[in-house]
């Protein structure tokens, strides 16, 4: 059976099948082949964690996760950027939007941390573009001094508050659909060539 890399599916076969005709063949130069008979020895759980994040605070031992509900499960990792919360995010409320959500970000790194797993930065979250519902995308009319003060808003925040170690950037989730990157393809391209020389 091939898959493609879009995504992960957990699903019955029959709906696998369904989803794999459904993929254009363009899509699936870049496959992975699948034999469900074939064992490849014991689980290493690299998927085992979340995709939106932990409740803020959870490193503090009064509002806490019990631990063996992370440490049942192998965790590894969390992907967290604030939009969980009701703060606007950096597009629609500047520096205040994206500080609330950022302090969300931190609460969970500090959480993942503390089960020594890795903490995935969601930068789109701290803009406000989850959802499509930024209104104002990096490089809109061409400027980008807005991007930059965001993301080394980010870079002093994640040094501030020694968030370096076990963390990994997610630079844009998804933007190749319209639901998280609102603009042109040749706009996204412009944007990751700008924030990856601002991390490195």
């Amino acid at each position: 059976m091939r898959l493609s890399y879009l995504g992960l599916l957990v699903a019955s076969p029959a709906s696998i099948l369904s989803v794999v005709r459904a993929t254009p063949t363009a899509l699936l130069a870049n496959t992975a082949t699948v034999n469900a008979h074939k064992s490849t020895g014991a689980a290493t759980h690299l998927a085992s964690g979340f995709i939106y994040g932990l409740p803020d605070n959870g490193a503090n031992a009064k509002t806490s996760i019990p631990d063996h509900f992370l440490t049942d499960i192998k965790f590894r990792a969390t992907r967290a950027g604030g939009a969980q919360i009701s703060a606007p995010g950096w597009a629609s409320g500047g520096y205040n939007g994206y500080q609330k959500r950022f302090e969300s970000a931190l609460s969970n790194y500090k959480s993942v941390r503390k089960y020594g797993g890795a903490f995935i930065l969601l930068p789109h979250d701290l803009w406000g573009a989850q959802g499509g519902g930024a209104p104002r995308f990096p490089g809109d009319k061409g400027n980008w001094s807005e991007m930059g003060k965001f993301w080394n808003q980010i870079i002093a925040d994640l040094k501030n508050n020694n968030m370096l170690e076990g963390l990994v950037i997610d630079i844009w989730n998804e933007p190749d659909g319209s639901g998280f990157w609102a603009r042109s393809w040749a706009q996204y391209v412009e944007y990751y060539i700008r924030a990856t020389k601002i991390i490195r």
